[in-house]
């Protein structure tokens, strides 16, 4: 018996057969494909369970037709064979139609290797113009806002440095107004360099912090500090020459490793 009814191409069925005479053994069925013609196999038999009388198998079909399993068996010593027929139904209706042959790819005429000669050109040709663009760009003036660019700011030490040395290109130099200059750059410059707010401070304060915290001699530092002390706050009224304020800028600068 087969448990199934319709029984299409591509459906496993189940298949099974019992002996019920007393001198009827030796059930045998082949497992694998079995072939028809010689071409592709008809079906498969697969998943056997035998039994002394009961024999269990899985079927599974590639082609319709009426088909009749290879089972035997031994009755009275004599070899019989299954007369059963399985019909296996195609799923086709029989009203497609012809599948239409697909056509082949376009191919590429020429050579391999011009096709890759031509890639290749046109990838640099366009990496050029790429490049050459860029380099147009970068070439162009850029038209700065007036309104939203930041204007560039001198560092104040630099400013004050150049107000020396402009004061120094002076006619008429006075020798109070230059110390109080190179106070006010020399409290600039080691407020940077010493990470500390020294342009409040007074010479005193400042040359003490200097004492502290830089290597200076300390008699350079007693010196600036009578220096600026009568130079600065004493009715000084003195003028100098050119050459003898470049001097004492020099000297000081020197002292003060500026």
């Amino acid at each position: 018996m087969v448990l199934e009814t319709d029984i299409y191409v591509g459906d496993t069925i189940h298949y099974q057969i019992e002996l019920t005479e007393p001198d009827e053994s030796n059930l045998d069925l082949p497992e694998g494909d079995i072939y028809e013609d010689d071409t592709i196999p008809s079906y498969k038999i697969f998943g056997i369970i035998k039994e002394k009388t009961k024999l269990k198998a899985s079927l599974i079909f590639f082609k319709p037709g009426n088909y009749t399993i290879p089972i035997s068996w031994q009755k009275n010593n004599e070899q019989n064979k299954s007369s059963y027929t399985i019909k296996v139904k195609s799923q086709l209706l029989g009203s497609e139609t012809d599948i239409e042959d697909i056509e082949p790819p376009i191919n590429f005429s020429g050579p391999y290797f011009f096709r890759l000669s031509i890639i290749l050109l046109i990838t640099t040709i366009n990496i050029y113009l790429l490049y050459a663009i860029y380099i147009y760009w970068k070439s162009k003036p850029k038209v700065m806002d007036a309104i939203w660019e930041k204007q560039p700011v001198l560092e104040e030490t630099t400013k004050r440095l150049h107000n020396i040395e402009t004061y120094l290109q002076s006619e008429l130099i006075s020798e109070k107004e230059l110390a109080f200059k190179i106070s006010e750059y020399l409290k600039e410059v080691y407020s940077q360099k010493l990470e500390r707010n020294l342009r409040g401070k007074t010479d005193s304060e400042f040359l003490a912090e200097l004492f502290d915290r830089t290597h200076i001699d300390d008699s350079i530092l007693r010196e600036i500090r009578i220096y600026f002390r009568r130079t600065k706050y004493d009715e000084n009224q003195n003028e100098l020459s050119k050459k003898d304020a470049y001097s004492l800028w020099e000297k000081i600068k020197k002292e003060f490793e500026l």
